[in-house]
């Protein structure tokens, strides 16, 4: 597409902007259904595979794509190889790093490197966090961030669907709690512990673990069969994992307070989505969850920041969870959740917050409003 056509289309004159995502990706999933005006989503498969020396965990890294019908090409989690005008749109600069060469590491200068010649060329147009910690990494983990590289980031917030009210509710009296994901990784264990320690003053109040036997991650198997005994002797914990449309459907509007003390997070969109129905929440305070949480008006932060869970917690799997830190998350925990299964109106007044936020700072109006001029920038 030439310049010229390229604006009258970022205009919407003639026809939309086609931009391709590279991968399906549950978020891009949700973002394509909602595209900005003037503007098409679809989404583009990779060409055979060249470059087989790079490897890397994360899956199509630096896939090759090449389109006749896409004005741009919007990459998601992993950079690629392209003639295309392209963008890219990340969680955090360490992503992006994530390979080796022939599964023998290289060092992260040489890495950056590569990721900073890539970024350089003419045809690519725009690097996109999805929160300021994201944006951050760029300097902190990358030290880039002056020269091109100023003029080619920008920090868009992922955005969630507006829940229909009928599916939003506040203050029930039946106190059900969610957590969801990777057991160890995203804090399960001091969920249990603390739900077990609340089922003493609350005998009413239930649990369900959206995950499995297959979702309690670790190569410490005594820590795990501890955690699957508790779990499976506790009459009021329910374990399993469910289809999406019952987790949004039935699961979702029927959760009180949706917990996930996470010990790493990229950015954590299930917190978004559980904010999006009135549901507040205790999490850590790790990286960008701050940047969707406030701390006593949409939810509860355990402090985190006296750990380093960076270290601590190396790599996906969690194998030894250190005692005091161990400790130290349960106990606020606790407390934060005892505070809202006391208070029906303290978890209408969170709720309603939470929601408000959702409905705003991470609607899709927001989100499409930045996403077409960076659209119109990357064509002009």
């Amino acid at each position: 597409m030439h310049s010229n056509e390229a604006k009258k289309a970022a205009g919407g004159a003639a026809r939309p902007v086609r931009v391709a995502f590279t991968e399906r990706h549950g978020m891009a999933k949700e973002l394509a259904e909602f595209p900005p005006s003037g503007v098409s989503y679809s989404f583009l498969n990779p060409l055979p595979r060249k470059n087989l020396l790079v490897r890397s965990g994360i899956k199509g890294y630096l896939g090759h794509y090449e389109s006749a019908e896409h004005d741009l090409i919007e990459a998601i989690l992993s950079p690629i190889i392209t003639r295309n005008r392209w963008i890219y749109s990340i969680a955090n600069f360490q992503e992006a790093t994530t390979f080796n060469l022939l599964g023998c590491p290289l060092p992260r200068s040489a890495r950056v490197a590569y990721l900073r010649y890539l970024m350089s060329k003419k045809n690519f147009k725009k690097l996109i966090f999805w929160s300021k910690s994201g944006w951050e990494t760029l300097h902190s983990y990358g030290g880039l961030g002056e020269g091109v590289m100023r003029e080619k980031v920008a920090v868009v917030y992922p955005a969630i669907r507006e829940v229909p009210n009928e599916l939003i509710r506040f203050g029930s009296r039946q106190v059900n709690l969610l957590f969801s994901g990777d057991f160890f990784r995203k804090g399960g264990a001091n969920v249990v512990d603390a739900f077990e320690k609340a089922q003493m003053i609350y005998p009413g109040i239930r649990l369900r673990l959206c995950c499995d036997e297959q979702d309690f991650c670790t190569m410490n198997e005594a820590l795990r069969q501890e955690y699957l005994d508790k779990v499976r002797s506790n009459g009021a914990i329910i374990c399993g994992r469910v289809p999406r449309e019952k987790l949004i459907g039935e699961i979702l509007p029927e959760t009180d307070i949706y917990l996930l003390p996470t010990y790493t997070e990229a950015f954590g969109f299930a917190i978004l989505e559980a904010m999006a129905y009135g549901i507040p929440v205790i999490s850590t305070n790790y990286f960008a969850i701050p940047e969707m949480i406030s701390h006593g008006a949409t939810g509860f932060m355990v402090d985190t920041r006296d750990f380093d869970c960076d270290k601590l917690f190396r790599g996906y799997l969690v194998n030894e969870i250190p005692e005091a830190f161990n400790r130290h998350v349960t106990e606020n925990l606790f407390t934060y959740l005892c505070q809202l299964i006391e208070s029906p109106e303290l978890r209408t007044e969170f709720g309603r917050e939470a929601m408000a936020v959702a409905r705003s700072k991470f609607s899709f109006a927001a989100r499409n409003r930045a996403m077409q001029e960076i659209y119109r920038e990357a064509l002009g």
